[in-house]
């Protein structure tokens, strides 16, 4: 397959190992001339819905997740300022749509730990799963 034009896919959540996945793909899509894709998947929906959010007064799952993005994308800016970037906030689980994002990209980037206590001590969840699936060029 040819992979000219198809973007780097980074996953992101917000944590450090996360960010300096963004990092590196960014400094990378600028050496390639390739876009960056940043992509944030939650089943935030199914455990905060926007009206209970809303209703509560805080902020909905999906505003975080755009937060998440939207931060990742200004860092990325900073460090490959021609580098074209789109991102996506996706309602779903995260293993699933970055396999499926990874199918359509020169490269899949994920950092090597989430965000959670106990991926503290190893290779992070949804990074292995997604290793395990992604399909190699």
């Amino acid at each position: 397959m040819n992979t000219m034009g198809l973007p780097l896919v980074v996953g992101v959540d917000g944590s450090e190992p996360s960010l300096r996945a963004v990092d590196w793909a960014a400094d990378e899509a600028a050496l390639r001339g390739a876009p960056l894709r940043l992509v944030n998947a939650s089943l935030w929906e199914r455990y905060e819905g926007a009206a209970l959010a809303r209703d509560l007064g805080k902020s909905s799952g999906r505003g975080i997740a755009e937060d998440i993005v939207e931060t990742a994308a200004r860092r990325a800016r900073r460090r490959a300022a021609d580098v074209k970037i789109s991102t996506a906030v996706l309602p779903e689980e995260p293993e699933c749509a970055l396999v499926r994002e990874g199918r359509n990209a020169s490269a899949l980037v994920l950092g090597t730990r989430g965000r959670g206590d106990i991926a503290n001590l190893l290779l992070g969840s949804v990074s292995l799963t997604v290793a395990s699936h992604a399909s190699a060029r």
